[in-house]
């Protein structure tokens, strides 16, 4: 334990005090400390819960994207019955996430404090076999503690944007990248960023891709019985004749007034299809909004929420609930994605994961997927509501076989968290 470390984590002890004071002033600060655990009063707990299993592994996950890539390797894990796993997320939408979908699996927030002794008192109480990082989240204290109960690893770990343009946090990232034992990276280019850029041994360093090609495409296989239940649900709401059905996914304003400018022009696309709109911010007042703007262009558009309540079909459905759009996309044949035509692509996989055809706007640069999607023509870039109406119009002719294509294009990406488990079983076989 350096003296650095050490004056590190003092300076967080002494401000863990004065944050709580000025938790009471701002709204902002006490969402951000709120359901923060003092580790030193559930670590008895959780050491009893922990002593069930031979091993326990944890995972630090920055929100609920990286608690889905880390599912295909935790689903793993757990399988054998005998690891213990626990999720530490660093935002609290990672832990309203992971309730509003259900999941059984052991989740809390990281403590409020990123010294050495608040890790202390919890990998104490885990002693965990490994401890995983996704992507990211390189906390000094943390990195210092794990790694001495444990193996520690860094999983789908790659060069982020930001860091090409911050010489200080390239210099601080590298020095912290030396406590893993192992990186595990997503493409060849990162693999030559970690060894040649940050120095680090090429033994040190493995090349998988991504989990999150494993989790969509698991996520798509594992529960057909749940998509073809919610798809009975929608089908009462479909109008006759109604043969298709388009997912907007991760909606701003900007694809509504694109669906708007599109069905203004040609009305005769809503003969054949139904729209769901999933908007990225399911706030009241949004969701109002976007009912309000297509009331405006004389349809009736239903909320999810109310769906038990109705029986007139309508070409419109706003899903008002979180945690649903990758099943509602196993529903559907073609999806807008949301965030391209003003800033950045959302997910593009899971639409591609159920074989749908795909369109997002032009600012999609920050998705190497959807790179890919857009270079293999199985993408279309859309940017003015005649550009997306062409290219909605046109869906229907062979529909089946760019489907499968998707499918198969997809489905090539996968295989990274069983390469991890195999690394895993080698190393531990090796040091013992």
């Amino acid at each position: 334990m350096t003296l650095l470390l050490a004056l590190y984590s003092l300076a967080f002890s002494i401000l863990r005090p004065i944050t709580k004071i000025l938790a009471f002033f701002s709204p902002k600060i006490a969402g951000q400390i709120k359901g923060r655990p003092d580790v030193s009063r559930i670590a008895r707990d959780l050491a009893m819960t922990r002593a069930q299993y031979r091993d326990c592994a944890v995972f630090f996950c920055s929100s609920a994207g990286e608690f889905e890539q880390a599912l295909p390797i935790i689903s793993r894990l757990q399988a054998s019955k005998d690891t213990y796993v626990q999720v530490i997320f660093f935002s609290q939408s990672g832990l309203d996430y992971v309730k509003a979908r259900g999941e059984s699996i052991p989740c809390m927030l990281m403590p409020l404090s990123d010294s050495i002794w608040q890790w202390g008192w919890l990998f104490s109480a885990l002693l965990p076999t490994l401890t995983c990082v996704i992507r990211h989240e390189l906390w000094p204290g943390f990195l210092s503690i794990a790694r001495r109960f444990g193996r520690l690893y860094l999983v789908d770990a790659s060069l982020s944007q930001g860091e090409k343009n911050s010489l200080l946090w390239g210099l601080v990232r590298r020095r912290l990248l030396q406590e893993f034992d192992h990186i595990f990276a997503v493409s060849k280019s990162d693999y030559d960023y970690f060894t040649v850029t940050c120095g680090l041994p090429k033994s040190m360093i493995t090349v998988t891709s991504d989990t999150k090609y494993d989790r969509v495409v698991e996520r798509a296989r594992a529960r057909p019985d749940l998509v073809a239940n919610l798809r009975d649900t929608l089908q009462h709401l479909t109008p006759q004749g109604t043969q298709h059905r388009l997912i907007l996914g991760s909606a701003y304003i900007d694809e509504i007034e694109l669906l708007i400018s599109a069905i203004s022009a040609r009305k005769e696309l809503l003969s054949s299809w139904q729209v769901i709109i999933v908007p990225h911010q399911l706030t009241i007042s949004n969701i109002d909004m976007i009912s309000t703007k297509i009331e405006n262009q004389g349809f009736r558009p239903v909320r999810y929420g109310s769906m038990d309540r109705l029986t007139q079909p309508t070409n419109f459905i706003i899903v008002d609930k979180m945690g649903m759009l990758a099943e509602i996309y196993g529903t559907a044949d073609a999806a807008l994605i949301g965030g391209a035509l003003h800033h950045q692509v959302h997910n593009v996989l899971e639409p591609a994961s159920h074989g749908l055809a795909i369109a997002f706007g032009p600012f999609y640069k920050n998705s190497q997927e959807a790179i890919h999607l857009v270079d293999a023509k199985l993408a279309t870039v859309v940017k003015t509501g005649r550009e997306f109406s062409d290219w909605w119009q046109n869906l229907e002719q062979n529909g089946k076989l760019r489907r499968q294509i998707m499918l198969d294009a997809t489905h090539k990406l996968t295989g990274a968290a069983d390469l991890i488990i195999a690394t895993w079983r080698q190393q531990m076989m090796d040091r013992s």
